[in-house]
This record gives C-alpha cells, sequence and structure tokens, in this order.
C-alpha cells in the first residue's frame, strides 16, 4: 500500500474528461436574411393591425377620410400639408412594426419555423382580405340608364358649348345688381312684384345681353329631346350651373314683368323656352346635376307660370301652348330613374378603378396624389369593388321604392342605416365602407323636390283644363 501513500492518483478508472461541442453559429448571411425576413412579417402585421384599428375606432374613420383630401369631409384636415399627411399616416404602422418586431426578436420568434407559420397565417388573411363578391347584383350600363335619342350628338354638343370647363362658360359673369340682391326664391306674389318693379330697368338690360345665351337655349329647345354623352368619369365635363341658373332667373323676371304689364300671352312665350328645355334635360340624364339643375329650372318656370295666369289674363291658345309644354311624362318612373341616376354613373365611373384612382377621381383637386400608388398596391385588400355596390345597389333599389310610392318619410331612416350599420367600417373592405358614404348624395331633398315639381306640373294642367 505503500506505493499509494504521496500520491494523488485515483485507485479507480476514470474517463477521460470532455468539453460539450459549442452550437453552430448562424452564419451572417443567413442571420441578416432573417432579420430582414422578420422586419417584413413585423411591417405586414402592423399594416393589419392598423387596418383592425381603424376599423374598430369611429373616432379614426372621419380622420382618414379626411387625410385622403376628399372634399365632402367637413374636417379641417383635408388641406393638411403633404409631409404632416404623411408622417402621420406612416409613423404609427412604423412604429408599431418595430414593436412587434422587438417582441417577436426577444420572445425567441424569430425562428426560420415560427415565420414560417406566421407567413401563411397573414397570407390567409391577405387572401380573405382580397376576396369579393362573386357577382354585381344590381349591374346598371350606362346606356341602358340613359337611352339616348337619334340626336344625342348634336344636342349634347350644343348643350356642352356652356360646359364648365368650355370657354364660354368659363368666361361668363353673371351681371350684377345694386343692393339688395334679388331673392329668386321668394315667390309671395307681392314681394315679388316689389322686387321685380325695383329691378325692371337692371333686368331688362340684363335680358338683353344675355342673348347669345338666348340663342343657345332657344337652339336647344329646337331639339324633340337633349341627349346626354357624358362618359362615366369623375372628371368629365358638366354643364355649367351658373350659366342655366342666371338665365332661368332672368326668363322668369321678364316673363313676371310682361304679366304686370298686362302681356299675359307674351310672358307664356317668355316662359316656355326655358320650361320645355328644362323637362328634355331630364329623361337622358346621365347626371345627378344635370338632373336637379333641370328640376328647378322647372319648378321655378312652372310657379312663374301660375304668377302669369294670377296676374293677367291669357289666350285659350296660350294656355294650351302652355299645357302641351308640361303634358305628359310618368312621375313614378321619373322618381325611380332619379335614385338610379348617380348610381349608374358612379358605377360605371370607378367600378374598375384600384383603390388610389378611386381616392383620386373623388378628390377633384388632385389632393394626395402621391398616395395613389400606395393604395392602388395595397387595392385588393383595402377596397372590394363589387362588395362595395352591392352595398351601394341595396340602398338604391330601397330608396327607388321610396319615390317611386312616394314615401319620402322612409328616405331618411334607410340613409340613416346605411351611414350607420350598411357602411360601418370593418376589417374586411375598409376602404370601401369609408369611401362610399362620401360619394352618395343626399337624395331625401332631390326627392322632395322632385315630387314638389310634379304636384305644380299637376297643378297648373289641372287650372289649364288639360288631361
Amino acid at each position: 500500500m505503500h506505493f499509494l501513500i504521496g500520491s494523488n492518483r485515483s485507485p479507480y478508472p476514470t474517463a477521460p474528461m470532455t468539453t460539450p461541442d459549442p452550437e453552430p453559429s448562424e452564419p451572417p448571411t443567413l442571420r441578416i436574411l432573417r432579420f430582414a425576413a422578420l422586419a417584413v412579417l413585423a411591417l405586414a402585421a402592423a399594416l393589419l393591425l392598423a387596418i383592425e384599428i381603424v376599423a374598430i375606432s369611429p373616432p379614426l374613420h372621419g380622420f382618414i377620410v379626411a387625410l385622403m383630401g376628399f372634399p365632402f369631409n367637413e374636417s379641417s384636415l383635408r388641406n393638411a400639408k403633404e409631409w404632416l399627411v404623411a408622417g402621420i399616416l406612416i409613423t404609427p404602422i412604423l412604429l408599431l412594426a418595430a414593436a412587434l418586431f422587438v417582441a417577436a426578436w426577444r420572445l425567441r420568434f424569430a425562428t426560420w419555423r415560427a415565420m414560417a407559420v406566421g407567413t401563411a397565417a397573414i397570407l390567409g388573411i391577405l387572401a380573405y382580405l382580397a376576396h369579393d363578391d362573386p357577382v354585381l347584383t344590381q349591374p346598371v350600363p350606362i346606356m341602358d340608364a340613359s337611352l339616348a335619342p337619334a340626336s344625342a350628338r348634336e344636342s349634347f354638343a350644343l348643350l356642352m358649348t356652356y360646359g364648365k370647363q368650355q370657354p364660354l362658360a368659363k368666361n361668363f359673369r353673371e351681371p350684377p345688381f345694386k343692393n339688395p340682391y334679388p331673392d329668386w326664391n321668394n315667390r309671395d306674389p307681392a314681394k315679388w312684384r316689389a322686387m321685380l318693379t325695383l329691378h325692371r330697368a337692371e333686368l331688362e338690360a340684363h335680358w338683353a345681353a344675355l342673348a347669345p345665351e338666348r340663342a343657345w337655349w332657344d337652339g336647344l329647345d329646337a331639339y324633340e329631346r337633349i341627349g346626354d354623352l357624358t362618359p362615366p368619369s369623375a372628371d368629365s365635363d358638366i354643364i355649367s350651373f351658373q350659366v342655366m341658373r342666371t338665365l332661368s332667373h332672368q326668363a322668369i323676371a321678364i316673363a313676371s314683368l310682361q304679366a304686370i304689364d298686362g302681356h299675359g300671352d307674351q310672358a307664356i312665350d317668355t316662359l316656355l323656352p326655358t320650361l320645355r328645355v328644362a323637362i328634355k334635360l331630364q329623361p337622358e340624364s346621365r347626371t345627378l346635376v344635370r338632373t336637379m339643375i333641370s328640376v328647378v329650372i322647372e319648378r321655378f318656370a312652372l310657379e312663374t307660370a301660375g304668377f302669369v295666369l294670377d296676374t293677367t289674363p291669357v289666350s285659350p291658345e296660350a294656355r294650351a301652348r302652355l299645357a302641351d309644354a308640361i303634358r305628359g311624362g310618368d312621375p313614378e318612373a321619373g322618381a325611380r330613374r332619379l335614385m338610379t341616376v348617380d348610381y349608374a354613373f358612379a358605377l360605371n365611373a370607378i367600378m374598375k378603378e384600384r383603390a388610389g384612382d378611386f381616392v383620386q377621381s373623388y378628390t377633384y383637386s388632385g389632393r394626395r396624389a402621391w398616395l395613389r400608388a400606395p393604395l392602388n398596391a395595397a387595392s385588393p385588400f383595402l377596397y372590394n369593388p363589387r362588395a362595395t355596390f352591392n352595398t351601394y345597389g341595396a340602398l338604391v333599389a330601397d330608396l327607388q321604392d321610396f319615390a317611386g310610392r312616394r314615401e319620402l318619410g322612409k328616405i331618411t331612416p334607410r340613409m340613416t342605416r346605411f351611414l350607420q350599420e350598411d357602411t360601418r367600417p370593418r376589417f374586411k373592405n375598409l376602404l370601401g365602407d369609408l369611401l362610399l358614404p362620401a360619394i352618395v348624395p343626399a337624395i331625401q331633398k332631390v326627392a322632395e323636390n322632385y315630387w314638389r315639381t310634379q304636384d305644380l306640373r299637376t297643378a297648373l294642367l289641372a287650372r289649364l283644363g288639360a288631361k
């Protein structure tokens, strides 16, 4: 045993000592690639979360529409500087993406397997967002909504010599009046007489100065029907409201003065071109603007015809000419078409546009032009055209029935449901739900104005003894 004394050797055999192999290090190129892939996934997830946040946050709805520059939105944000808009839109998304990236990296969710699962989930969500309704439930081809007569091209060309984008309309200036400015809507007989008498000299001078516009109007009156070939596009030229309003105001004023002077037949003949053209403009109209201008002019002329009959004798021949001008037409069909015309135009104008093109079409002034490209790229995931117009078409179908049956009290509740429920922004079709209310007109007053005019026409026909 002595050989063990002072020895450090163990009497028992031992295994040789070994150290564990280090984990294989990831090549720098692969690590950078994984880093970049995670960044892309974080950004995609941030964008999807941003869509959901906007969808569930009512205060953000109008904010987003205003940032896009829509003129229909009352917020002052529509006039915000471009750099401010870009910062407001981009900064929160980048911050959210950064937070998701850091969280995934620290929680060790940045493995290739985890990122593959995340990619599959995001692709599934994008496929869901891009899925549109299979069919359009209310298709209205533009020519079906506006059957043009054989003379459509000639009559439309003449009409559009005073289009808003044409030199004649751009250079037109409404004749000025001394104070007080005429109140064209106040048709109280005594006040109407007083206003006309006060401005007689100005009205007669204006009537003479409007000779070119009167000749244009008489040329339109020569056509049996006035076509509308307005291309279905948000930037299409439309008739100048200012020219037509001025001409109609002067015509009813001059006719009224002629009646006050005892020239009943002359007054009716002065009114007839205004009345006939206003009526002819309606059946072929493709735009709500043209339709409503025509309805308002018709109403003014009908009210003035009543004033003429109240003020001075009118011969049977002149009364017959007046009756012929306003006889005919189907009021119910007219009301139904009135509810359809704006839908048909919008459907054909923007149905095939992507989200960025849609926004640019309806901001008119070209605001936020830089948004067109990114919105177009994201369009399939933000905007489902058929779903959007199916929602609009369902509204129009109901409004047609209400207006045709003259159940005008049902229009406002239906519009309220459309705005609060049908187009309440959701995760899917977010941009369609946000922007659709901006292009749908306030139709209640449109329907009321239409039926008020029809009542005037019916009453005047009865007064004239016409059937």
